[in-house]
């Protein structure tokens, strides 16, 4: 007996590998502002105009349920409820409505385009404001342009070219600076976004360079 409990004894012991745990899946990265949804205007641009990103804009309108509001009250409501400025009212409920997509990039809810231009410029508002309205033939790019409104250091409207809206709004920044930002509206596809969206860059160095 005991031969046999010491053979046991000595006989070696097999372990038993433990069985790993399956990996949990990663966990989705945490969205913060900047990093959601991409958009045709930069989180920056947005944020130094309005005082919120993107990611601010679009907490305030899931909240007010906006894909359930014609376009032009989402707008208004931007405006007058949370201070956004007019024309940046309309770009925030555009950039939402593609995000949620209910839009291609650019597009409007006519079903035409738009484009949109911004610059700053190191100059006052009253003085950006006479320079781009006043000599309008020394950097705007070819094309006949029609003015239909204007408003003394706010807006300018009219028509361009062939049946396209123009719009340009005129914002203070503070420090000596003012920002001039353009829309060409009833674009009727992508390429002449493009085209229009070139053209206008180039038109507002120009402008820069008579404020120089």
């Amino acid at each position: 007996m005991a031969a046999k409990a010491k053979a046991k004894k000595a006989s070696p012991r097999v372990k038993v590998a433990a069985k790993s745990k399956p990996k949990a899946a990663a966990k989705p990265p945490v969205k913060t502002e900047g990093e959601w949804p991409p958009t045709a205007i930069s989180e920056a641009k947005v944020k130094e105009a309005t005082g919120r990103g993107w990611m601010g804009w679009f907490v305030i309108l899931n909240l007010m349920e906006a894909t359930s509001i014609p376009h032009k009250d989402v707008a208004k409501r931007l405006k007058e409820q949370h201070g956004a400025p007019s024309w940046w009212a309309q770009m925030i409920a555009v950039e939402y409505e593609r995000a949620r997509g209910g839009r291609k990039k650019n597009e409007r809810a006519s079903g035409t385009y738009a484009v949109n231009v911004t610059k700053v410029m190191p100059v006052s508002l009253p003085k950006l404001f006479a320079a781009a309205t006043s000599k309008r033939k020394d950097w705007f790019p070819p094309g006949a342009f029609a003015e239909t409104s204007k408003t003394k250091d706010k807006y300018w409207r009219g028509t361009w070219k062939t049946g396209r809206k123009l719009e340009f709004g005129f914002y203070a920044k503070g420090d000596g600076k003012a920002q001039i930002a353009l829309e060409i509206g009833k674009l009727p596809s992508p390429v002449e976004v493009e085209q229009e969206r070139a053209a206008w860059k180039k038109a507002m160095e120009k402008l820069g360079a008579l404020l120089g």
